[in-house]
């Protein structure tokens, strides 16, 4: 006895059965006609699953489009990036003062990023590296919150360039008293 490939229930002796000529699998006769071939992936007489069309746009459902708030052309609701290169953090709509914010606040992160990397390299210096370990420890953790991002690297650049131009002060200071 054996089963059928297709509703894998064991066939008995007296049903009707089908076998598939190429690779030898015996079917119930129903489950034979109802696929339509053989059920054995590989097998030259398996049926060809139809593909599905492809989709042009990701996310459908209700409210499946959006305005781009830089362009103003309607977009796919669930695309992150628009034909004008503009680019979101979100699928969700945005309004034009919520797009203009969110742009405003990258163009600052980026230039605090900038900023912190800038003070890291003077505090490598020596001289200068007091005052620039100074200033990225200032300004690392009055921006903490917005430096921590991801994985808050240049929350820690700014903390390590403070710890960097401390140590740099307290070697010049321990020289300077002549110790």
């Amino acid at each position: 006895m054996s089963r059928c490939a297709v509703c894998h229930t064991l066939i008995e002796p007296g049903d009707e059965v089908e076998e598939c000529p190429d690779c030898r699998h015996r079917y119930h006769a129903v489950c034979w006609r109802e696929l339509g071939g053989c059920a054995t992936f590989g097998c030259a007489r398996a049926v060809a699953g139809d593909k599905a069309p492809v989709r042009t746009v990701v996310g459908g459902g209700w409210g499946d489009t959006k305005t781009c708030p830089n362009c103003l052309t309607t977009i796919g609701a669930s695309l992150l990036v628009c034909g004008c290169s503009a680019r979101f953090p979100w699928p969700e709509p945005m309004t034009v003062e919520e797009y203009q914010g969110w742009l405003a606040e990258r163009r600052m992160l980026k230039q605090l990023k900038g900023w912190l990397v800038a003070l890291f390299l003077i505090g490598l210096t020596g001289l200068a590296a007091p005052f620039a370990g100074l200033a990225a420890g200032l300004c690392a953790f009055l921006h903490r919150r917005r430096l921590a991002g991801a994985d808050g690297t240049f929350l820690a650049l700014g903390y390590g360039t403070a710890a960097l131009g401390a140590t740099y002060a307290v070697v010049a200071l321990a020289l300077f008293a002549g110790l």
